[in-house]
């Protein structure tokens, strides 16, 4: 029965994953605590005013404190990957019983999982990082356009094959390598509809944090204090819905692809 449950997700495609996607965020929003993902968003964007050449004036104080916020957004989108992922893959497992999910997430989140994302997290980061640093340079050296155009597809690749090796390693017992040549096993036929899917969150991610900046940190529109305190309210249920969206669409992902790969999820809670 659950075989032919899993069967119903293979077909689906870049409008079928953002449908369920959608639906499953409409469970878990009412009846999963989301604070996670709201104390994510409020780090973010302390980040973003503290990287800003602007704030502050000691560049000491200013580089400790962007460290350890930089360290908190680490840990705790770490964990938040995590508990989402198992408590979407709690309500596939149990067909939707909120009480099953909510107490089997409980149960399964012990130091094994975070272990094995920490892990999986350190090794894809390298190489997206380094991708992004050759990015960052385009605006200060001219390059030839087809460059440029490669790093972003080759950026867009990494951070595809990074996010699912994450869920991967939280839902099956495998990291570093092994979780990501999995990652790539699984995105086998479904690579497309998955890196629009992944790559639009990331984007809206990082235009809600420009936005931020432009209008809250740098004020460049010279807003007013009542608008600017519009604009952070804004801005921060814009990223967290965001955010929401894309904890939950990463596992919904893998399940898409283990149906697509007619495979069971035998291993999401067992560690």
């Amino acid at each position: 029965m659950e075989m032919e449950w899993q069967r119903d997700l293979a077909g689906f495609g870049l409008a079928g994953i953002g449908r369920e996607t959608s639906r499953v965020v409409r469970v878990i929003l009412p009846n999963f605590a989301n604070v996670g993902p709201a104390l994510l968003s409020a780090l973010l964007f302390a980040r973003a005013a503290v990287s800003d050449p602007d704030y502050g004036t000691s560049l000491v104080s200013d580089s400790a404190v962007l460290g350890l916020l930089t360290f908190a957004i680490l840990g705790l989108f770490l964990l938040c990957t995590a508990a989402y992922a198992l408590a979407v893959a709690s309500l596939y497992r149990t067909g939707g019983d909120l009480l099953a999910a909510d107490r089997i997430l409980k149960e399964h989140l012990p130091v094994a999982p975070l272990a094995r994302l920490l892990a999986t997290f350190l090794l894809v980061a390298a190489p997206f990082f380094a991708v992004s640093t050759a990015l960052s340079l385009e605006d200060k050296v001219l390059l030839p356009l087809p460059l440029p155009l490669l790093g972003w597809a080759t950026a867009a690749y990494v951070a595809t094959v990074c996010q699912l090796a994450c869920v991967v390693s939280v839902l099956e017992d495998t990291k570093l390598f092994g979780a990501v040549r999995r990652s790539r096993e699984l995105l086998a036929g479904k690579f497309w509809a998955v890196v629009c899917v992944l790559v639009t969150l990331d984007g809206c991610i990082i235009a809600v944090l420009k936005a931020f900046t432009a209008l809250v940190v740098d004020n460049v529109l010279g807003l007013r204090l009542a608008f600017q305190v519009a604009a952070v309210v804004t801005a921060f249920v814009a990223l967290w819905g965001v955010l929401v969206v894309a904890l939950v669409a990463q596992p919904v992902i893998y399940m898409v692809c283990m149906s697509h790969h007619l495979e069971v999820v035998d291993k999401a809670h067992h560690d």
